[in-house]
């Protein structure tokens, strides 16, 4: 059973594999600052979530556990784990360095690595992802990140993203994405939120 909900699971995922660097046009965008509490709010569990490098780990939420992907994602993802009932995923990926990324983060910061995973997702569709609300600076403590949100069903399922930058210059991406392949429910927007910010609470680069 968990075989079939895997590939399930990773034709969901295609939104997220590869990489490619696409800039927007130049528009200011209305940014939040948020600050939030460098402490879980939910229970979370001791299984680690480590990056190919080495340089970033992060923890899963009590019960969650990983789904091997094996070779039907991009090299890019490093890890996938789902909660229980398959209604949310939780993916960590490196996005790929290069000239252009190094350039716009050096002149946007975290808000530019923001923009060019979007415009990934974007330009991978054909325009059928969307941007839903607006960009955020999130600061927990001493980590700092970039979050958006964006849907692929005209809002009926938000993913969230979180961006940031590892010690030695690396770029990741961590999303939370909601899955209706089970029938079951979603959590609510609510415990959805808590669930994004604990995990990003952990993240430790």
């Amino acid at each position: 059973m968990i075989n079939i909900k895997s590939i399930i699971l990773i034709l969901t995922l295609v939104l997220i594999s590869g990489c490619i660097v696409v800039k927007h046009n130049t528009v200011e965008d209305e940014v939040t600052m948020i600050n939030l509490s460098p402490k879980p709010e939910i229970p979370m569990s001791d299984k680690l979530v480590r990056s190919k490098k080495g340089d970033i780990i992060a923890f899963l939420p009590q019960d969650w556990f990983f789904v091997n992907v094996e070779e039907k994602a991009s090299a890019d993802v490093f890890a996938v784990a789902v909660n229980p009932d398959y209604t949310l995923s939780a993916v960590f990926s490196a996005i790929r360095k290069n000239d252009i990324t190094d350039s716009i983060v050096s002149k946007e910061g975290l808000l530019g690595l923001a923009r060019t995973s979007l415009s990934y997702h974007e330009n991978k569709t054909a325009g059928a992802v969307k941007q839903v609300g607006k960009y955020s600076l999130m600061q927990l403590g001493t980590m700092s990140f970039a979050k958006y949100n964006y849907s692929n069903s005209s809002g009926a399922l938000v993913s969230q993203t979180a961006v940031f930058k590892s010690s030695i210059n690396q770029y990741y991406e961590f999303a939370l994405i909601p899955m209706n392949i089970t029938g079951k429910s979603l959590p609510s927007q609510i415990e959805i939120d808590k669930i994004f910010n604990s995990i990003v609470a952990t993240i430790q680069y």
